[in-house]
């Protein structure tokens, strides 16, 4: 048993390292001159340290703007498809309503839909409301979502229904129950679903392309790709630093909260 363990602990580090090599690749490569990474053989460590990518991708792009578009629309975004996802959740698994089941197989049917087919519809809807190129285009229409709905009626089922019932006997009100005894119980699955969210959110890049038009309400996404398409040659260095600024709002978010994000995967993976 003892050979045993240290050999899964082996094969847990090294698949560890594998996995942790595009990150330090993409943080060797920021602080490298265009020159030095388009080298072959390519260098493990650089030879000069180019600090100034991150100020010269920092002005380029605007970044403070940028970056602040970016954080807004998708913590927005993703606290209202939390919200909105747990109430519709609720309301599915615990309420007594009139074909609520076959409610739930369309949602879920719709899930089958391809997004690029939607894009023309929701175009034109946006434009009739009037947020064509405004930041709330990238909010309000994506503020629930499918996905989370079923993701979280699937976490609610597994609440015995007795625990509801007794609580209402003891004269407990719907939104009593609801934020007293079924939000803390399902604490981590809301915690799976912001992560997931929030990370498909800072990571559109369609959606933006689709409905902003002004330069200064851009976000990162799509600020990178326009940047890499200014010139013949690609900043490669100022777009991996570039790069790196980004990933560290969701590495945060991720080590925030990382204990009840594992808690929810593994409840929501083993059932009953």
């Amino acid at each position: 048993m003892q050979k045993r363990a240290i050999g899964l602990q082996i094969v847990m580090w090294v698949l560890c390292l594998i996995f942790m090599m595009p990150l330090y690749w993409l943080f060797v490569s920021s602080v490298k001159s265009d020159a030095e990474i388009t080298r072959f053989p390519p260098t493990f460590w650089p030879e000069s340290f180019q600090w100034s990518n991150f100020a010269e991708i920092w002005s380029r792009l605007d970044f403070t703007q940028t970056f602040f578009n970016s954080i807004y629309v998708s913590t927005s975004t993703t606290i209202l498809i939390a919200m909105f996802s747990t109430f519709a959740a609720y309301a599915l698994s615990k309420k007594h309503i009139y074909g609520k089941d076959i409610m739930f197989m369309v949602l879920v049917g719709t899930m089958t839909v391809p997004p690029p087919a939607l894009l023309l519809p929701l175009y034109f809807i946006i434009i009739k409301l009037g947020m064509y190129d405004t930041l709330h285009s990238l909010i309000l229409p994506f503020s629930v979502t499918v996905f989370g709905i079923f993701f979280m009626k699937q976490y609610m089922d597994d609440i015995p229904d007795e625990l509801i019932e007794a609580a209402r006997i003891d004269g407990c009100g719907e939104f009593r129950i609801f934020f007293q005894i079924i939000a803390p119980l399902i604490k981590p699955a809301v915690t799976t679903l912001i992560i997931i969210e929030f990370v498909n959110n800072w990571n559109s890049f369609t959606m933006p392309l689709v409905l902003l038009q002004s330069e200064d309400k851009y976000t990162l996404p799509l600020k990178l790709a326009m940047l890499s398409s200014e010139s013949v040659a690609i900043p490669w260095s100022q777009i991996l630093a570039a790069n790196l600024l980004t990933i560290v709002p969701v590495v945060i978010l991720f080590i925030g909260l990382q204990r009840f994000f594992i808690k929810g995967i593994m409840d929501g993976a083993v059932k009953g």
